[in-house]
């Protein structure tokens, strides 16, 4: 199995932890970033094939950083956030996000989300 590298750019340290627990458990090595400034800094150095990115960050809005990421990074980009998720959705899709998920969120569903994802690509 491949091994796959994650950050996770989430600024509240409980789902920041879950999101680092579901990741581990899915064989990611994974670097974990507070804000979107030291994020961005990890993706740079990285390279990660996974970001997860809240929106609602400390120092930037989740859908600026977004294009950001998506310039410099081919790594998939899951955004997760309790913003309404029907327009939220769209507007993450339309910076470069590859999918959006609404917390709450389940890590079952979240485990299921990167088998998806993941496993296909590694069957390919």
């Amino acid at each position: 199995m491949l091994q796959r590298s994650a950050v996770v750019i989430e600024d509240d340290a409980d789902i920041r932890r879950l999101l680092v627990i579901v990741l581990s458990g899915r064989r990611f090595t994974v670097y974990e970033a507070g804000t979107g400034a030291e994020g961005q800094r990890l993706v740079d150095a990285v390279q990660p094939d996974l970001i997860t990115l809240d929106l609602n960050l400390p120092d930037v809005d989740g859908l600026d950083l977004c294009p950001r990421l998506r310039a410099h990074s081919e790594a998939h980009i899951l955004t997760i956030s309790a913003r309404p998720p029907h327009l939220t959705e769209e507007q993450c899709l339309a910076a470069g996000s590859d999918q959006f998920m609404a917390k709450p969120f389940s890590p079952r569903a979240l485990r299921a989300y990167l088998d998806g994802v993941f496993l296909s690509v590694d069957a390919a």
